[in-house]
Protein backbone atom coordinates (compact mmCIF):
# COMPACT_ATOMS: atom_id res chain seq x y z
CA UNK A 1 0.00 0.00 0.00
CA UNK A 2 1.64 3.66 -0.83
CA UNK A 3 1.51 6.53 1.10
CA UNK A 4 -1.99 7.98 -1.27
CA UNK A 5 -3.95 5.14 0.12
CA UNK A 6 -3.22 5.24 3.29
CA UNK A 7 -5.25 8.38 3.53
CA UNK A 8 -8.58 7.10 2.24
CA UNK A 9 -11.22 6.18 4.68
CA UNK A 10 -13.73 3.55 3.29
CA UNK A 11 -17.59 4.82 3.33
CA UNK A 12 -20.16 2.33 4.01
CA UNK A 13 -24.01 3.21 3.35
CA UNK A 14 -26.39 3.82 5.75
CA UNK A 15 -27.85 0.83 7.69
CA UNK A 16 -31.37 0.44 7.61
CA UNK A 17 -33.76 0.43 10.82
CA UNK A 18 -37.15 -1.34 9.90
CA UNK A 19 -38.84 -0.50 13.53
CA UNK A 20 -39.91 -4.21 13.64
CA UNK A 21 -40.90 -4.23 17.58
CA UNK A 22 -43.06 -1.53 19.65
CA UNK A 23 -40.14 0.27 21.31
CA UNK A 24 -37.84 0.30 18.56
CA UNK A 25 -35.95 3.72 18.85
CA UNK A 26 -33.56 5.78 16.60
CA UNK A 27 -31.90 9.20 17.94
CA UNK A 28 -29.60 11.71 15.94
CA UNK A 29 -29.35 14.53 13.99
CA UNK A 30 -31.30 14.09 10.67
CA UNK A 31 -28.80 14.56 7.69
CA UNK A 32 -31.04 13.74 4.57
CA UNK A 33 -34.57 13.77 3.71
CA UNK A 34 -35.43 11.92 0.80
CA UNK A 35 -38.36 10.23 -1.34
CA UNK A 36 -39.14 6.98 -2.02
CA UNK A 37 -40.43 6.60 -5.97
CA UNK A 38 -41.93 3.72 -5.93
CA UNK A 39 -44.20 4.28 -2.35
CA UNK A 40 -44.30 7.92 -2.13
CA UNK A 41 -43.23 7.84 1.46
CA UNK A 42 -40.39 9.53 2.85
CA UNK A 43 -36.54 8.17 3.31
CA UNK A 44 -34.51 9.53 6.18
CA UNK A 45 -31.66 9.49 7.40
CA UNK A 46 -29.57 10.19 10.75
CA UNK A 47 -26.69 10.34 12.41
CA UNK A 48 -26.42 8.83 15.44
CA UNK A 49 -24.06 10.27 18.33
CA UNK A 50 -21.89 7.31 17.54
CA UNK A 51 -21.28 8.58 13.85
CA UNK A 52 -22.86 5.74 12.42
CA UNK A 53 -25.68 6.71 9.51
CA UNK A 54 -28.83 5.06 9.85
CA UNK A 55 -31.98 5.28 6.93
CA UNK A 56 -35.53 4.54 7.93
CA UNK A 57 -38.97 4.61 6.05
CA UNK A 58 -41.82 6.84 6.24
CA UNK A 59 -45.29 6.18 6.59
CA UNK A 60 -48.42 8.34 6.36
CA UNK A 61 -48.47 9.28 10.01
CA UNK A 62 -44.24 8.98 10.21
CA UNK A 63 -44.12 11.36 7.35
CA UNK A 64 -46.83 13.34 9.10
CA UNK A 65 -44.70 14.41 11.91
CA UNK A 66 -41.65 14.58 10.36
CA UNK A 67 -42.71 17.55 7.86
CA UNK A 68 -42.34 18.94 11.24
CA UNK A 69 -38.20 18.34 11.38
CA UNK A 70 -35.80 20.84 9.79
CA UNK A 71 -32.27 19.12 8.48
CA UNK A 72 -29.59 19.06 10.85
CA UNK A 73 -32.74 19.09 13.81
CA UNK A 74 -31.96 16.35 16.50
CA UNK A 75 -34.55 13.89 16.44
CA UNK A 76 -35.91 10.61 18.12
CA UNK A 77 -37.88 8.35 16.25
CA UNK A 78 -40.08 5.47 17.84
CA UNK A 79 -42.46 3.06 16.98
CA UNK A 80 -44.98 3.13 19.84
CA UNK A 81 -47.84 1.13 18.77
CA UNK A 82 -49.78 -0.62 15.71
CA UNK A 83 -53.25 -0.06 14.90
CA UNK A 84 -55.58 -2.16 12.45
CA UNK A 85 -56.08 -0.39 9.34
CA UNK A 86 -58.44 -1.88 6.27
CA UNK A 87 -55.31 -2.12 4.33
CA UNK A 88 -53.71 -3.86 6.85
CA UNK A 89 -51.18 -3.05 10.33
CA UNK A 90 -49.89 0.76 10.27
CA UNK A 91 -47.26 1.67 12.71
CA UNK A 92 -47.81 4.94 15.07
CA UNK A 93 -44.31 6.51 16.04
CA UNK A 94 -43.89 9.83 17.96
CA UNK A 95 -41.02 12.36 17.25
CA UNK A 96 -39.32 14.41 19.19
CA UNK A 97 -36.59 17.04 18.47
CA UNK A 98 -33.88 18.52 20.90
CA UNK A 99 -34.57 22.42 20.99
Amino acid sequence: MNKTQEKWEEIEDASYIAFENIGDTIEGMLTHVGQSKRYGFGIYEIMTKKGELKRFHGSKQLDDLMRNVKDQDYIQVTFIDTQNMPEGQLKVFSVKRKP
